[in-house]
């Protein structure tokens, strides 16, 4: 009967562990390591020790926007023309659309009817006033010639008839002044009423107030009901150009070592965009709880000289908020929680040992080790 023994043999595997900014890459160590004096029965990675830059930073990934000028009708109307087309260059006061007038040329004929109708009604009620007026004057000039010419109980009762003859002209006088005054007022509104509608109906028409293109599709405007707050056409201009991003105040993103784009393999810096009273209000209000949609704001681009962006165009922009720079490190799933502490396995004095590590500042790929270990330590990974 044959004998199997079953052997294991020991595993020396090297690997260089570097890491750019933003991504971990490895390659094989070239340079001799130590043979494991234990069997081990699992494949074994090693990695050095090494220096290099760590940064904690914010990602988006988004797209190049043009700066946009919003475009809105004077009055409220329903779109009958567009005499532009999407990504049409315009200059400023071109014809972008109209309204259409239908309604007012209905309304306009109507309210000058009922004026007509209003200054008819007032004549007559003003010729009637008149009349009325006369009449009681009249009864007062009789009243006076009779009260001088009678005497005794006959004068007082003619006199006490002239005082209430006065009383009720100065009563008319009164009413018929208020009269007067709402008929004024009557008037004075359907003319302002006329005024708005014919200046509205020749209000119609929509002019560009910038150079730029034409963003939005105008042919879908047509038969469209717009109000004087709805945006009818977006400008925009490409001499300016910015990405969105999630939200930081103006003294954060001061604050912070680094933030910039990266636009087809080009880095491109980023400046921050002073926002309207109206924006911080906007963007103070809590979101919804259990949302994690953060609040955006628009981030200028700032290219040097020769960099080509275009509208469009996908972006990563970052926000680096921390930044370690030539400090000792190791990729991030090496230090591992134990105990109450962080551990590594090292090479050391021919043995494998567990050692403890003070970590620091971490990133996606990376961690900073304040103690524990030196530069070229060889630290064991074991899978």
């Amino acid at each position: 009967m044959r004998r199997y023994v079953k052997r294991t043999c020991a595993v020396a595997l090297s690997v260089l562990m570097t890491a750019s900014a933003f991504g971990c890459s490895s390659a094989k160590n070239t340079e001799e390591i130590p043979t494991l004096i234990e069997p081990q029965n699992a494949e074994v990675s090693t990695v050095r020790v090494e220096r290099a830059d760590v940064r904690v930073y914010k990602s988006e990934t988004t797209r190049v926007e043009p700066k946009g000028e919003e475009v809105y009708f004077a009055m409220d109307g329903t779109v009958s023309k567009v005499f532009v087309k999407q990504g049409e260059y315009v200059t400023k006061g071109t014809l972008l659309a109209e309204l259409s007038v239908e309604e007012y040329e209905e309304s306009i004929p109507k309210l000058e009817e009922q004026l007509a109708d209003l200054l008819e009604s007032i004549e007559k009620e003003n010729a009637q006033l008149d009349k009325r007026e006369l009449e009681i004057q009249t009864d007062i000039a009789v009243l006076k010639r009779e009260v001088r010419q009678t005497s005794g109980d006959a004068r007082n009762q003619k006199r006490t008839q002239l005082e209430i003859k006065e009383i009720e002209l100065e009563r008319f006088n009164a009413e018929k002044e208020s009269k007067v005054a709402a008929q004024q007022k009557q008037e004075a509104d359907l003319r302002e009423q006329l005024e708005e509608l014919k200046e509205m109906k020749n209000s119609n028409q929509l002019f560009s107030p910038v150079d730029g293109y034409i963003l939005n599709q105008p042919l879908n405007l047509i038969g469209e009901r717009f109000h004087e707050e709805d945006a009818a056409f977006v400008i925009y201009n490409d001499s300016q150009l910015f990405v969105s991003g999630q939200y930081f105040s103006e003294a954060k993103f001061d604050k912070m070592p680094e933030h910039y784009a990266l636009i087809d393999g080009q880095r491109v810096e980023l400046d921050y965009i002073e926002l309207t009273e109206e924006q911080k209000k906007q963007l103070s209000v809590k979101a919804v709880p259990g949302s994690n949609i953060s609040k955006r704001v628009q981030y200028q681009l700032k290219p040097e000289e020769g960099q080509e962006i275009h509208f469009g165009d996908y972006a990563m922009i970052f926000f680096v908020t921390e930044v370690r720079e030539n400090v000792l490190t190791l990729p991030t799933d090496l230090v591992r929680l134990e105990g109450g502490g962080y551990h590594v396995f090292v090479y050391r004095d021919g043995v494998r040992k567990e050692v403890e590590v003070i970590p620091g500042l971490r990133d996606e790929c990376r961690v900073e080790i304040l103690s524990g270990l030196e530069e070229g330590d060889i630290v064991y990974a074991q899978y």
